[in-house]
């Protein structure tokens, strides 16, 4: 993450986009989010 307020205070210009993969690429970003959640519940073997 980042700390916006210690961004600002240091001159640092930062854009709130958490969403932007989604609105840009929703196919691409569903799948990679699949995967990435497929990932780790592999490595806990929970799958």
């Amino acid at each position: 993450g980042v700390d916006l307020e210690a961004a600002g205070d240091l001159g640092i210009k930062t854009i709130w986009a958490l969403s932007l993969p989604g609105k840009t690429a929703p196919i691409t970003a569903g799948e990679i989010i699949l995967d990435t959640i497929g990932n780790c519940l592999s490595e806990q073997e929970v799958l």
